[in-house]
């Protein structure tokens, strides 16, 4: 199909889940009430139930961009052949899966980056964040993936940052010290994602006492991972989301743990309330990656293309 393109004001936003894809068309800045949830099943069967529901909104209304913020690993330079495919997923037949392909027929520009990504882009520009120039977005849930924004705007590197894969100390009570990543045994997400707690403990975090060891270990091991983030990208905000982190008293126990790993090093992050101030809870969740998929292709409106330079 051949589509006209007459309203700037509308987008396409798609939040790619392992379990859902939500969808909603409007103004960037006021999706979020009446988006469609389509189930994460075969390719070809999300594909074309979200394919059929764009196709419905852009009849009554057209739209002007597509923003797709998804699940991964996945090609997020818009220079490389692989830009929008989806890499080595665990997920059973959607490695190889291009979004621009599939997305092709409404002849708009389709913009694609990492699920976490696009939370962040949201917190960052009208959620926790507002007003930062440098945030991190943490999710630690099924996995733990992470984004860094710059002025608005994810800041990718060759791929999207893997910040979930980093290595931590083991806790010296762990039971399962050799962790539960398939592919790196213990490393960050091996050890702290809702997998991990579930392989040791055969509960999650909330259904757990406030007392058990399980809370005191997670805590240990996110708050090494705030000390490496901080210490590294040095950022305005730090953003835990995801479902670990909705486990109440969580957040307080990372902050914590933070205070005493950075040991009075740098004076900026030397109080509780300074401490929280950087280490955040999300605002806009539980559809921050929509909003931010929506972000994402009014980004794609507004900054001008890359001049043609001939050779």
């Amino acid at each position: 199909m051949n589509y006209p393109i007459d309203n700037p004001l509308r987008v396409a936003a798609i939040e790619a889940g392992g379990t859902n894809f939500v969808a909603e068309v409007g103004a960037p800045h006021a999706l979020g009430s009446a988006y469609e949830r389509i189930p994460t099943e075969t390719p070809q069967v999300t594909l074309d139930a979200l394919r059929a529901y764009l196709r419905a909104q852009y009849a009554m209304n057209p739209f002007v961009a597509i923003g797709v913020s998804s699940f991964g690993p996945l090609g997020v330079d818009p220079a490389m052949e692989n830009y929008g495919v989806i890499g080595r997923t665990p997920k059973p037949d959607w490695q190889g899966v291009s979004y621009v392909d599939a997305l092709s027929e409404f002849a708009v520009p389709v913009v694609v980056d990492s699920d976490v990504n696009g939370a962040g882009v949201a917190e960052a520009k009208i959620g926790a964040a507002l007003g930062c120039h440098r945030v991190v977005y943490v999710t630690v849930g099924t996995g733990i993936g992470g984004g860094f924004i710059l002025n608005g705007q994810s800041n990718n590197g060759v791929s999207h940052p893997e910040m979930g894969h980093m290595r931590v100390a083991l806790h010296p009570g762990d039971p399962l010290p050799n962790g539960a990543c398939i592919f790196h045994g213990n490393c960050l997400e091996g050890l702290a994602s809702g997998p991990a707690i579930m392989k040791r403990w055969g509960a999650t975090l909330s259904e757990l006492p406030r007392e058990h060891a399980a809370h005191q270990i997670t805590a240990y091991y996110l708050g090494q991972m705030c000390v490496n983030l901080a210490l590294t990208l040095m950022p305005d905000a730090l953003i835990l989301g995801g479902g670990v982190m909705t486990t109440p008293g969580l957040h307080a126990s990372v902050c914590e743990q933070f205070g005493k790993l950075m040991a009075g090093y740098l004076p900026l992050w030397q109080d509780a309330g300074a401490i929280e101030m950087l280490v955040r809870q999300p605002q806009l969740a539980p559809i921050s990656g929509l909003l931010g998929a929506g972000l994402l292709a009014e980004n794609a409106l507004l900054t001008p293309p890359l001049p043609d330079v001939k050779q």
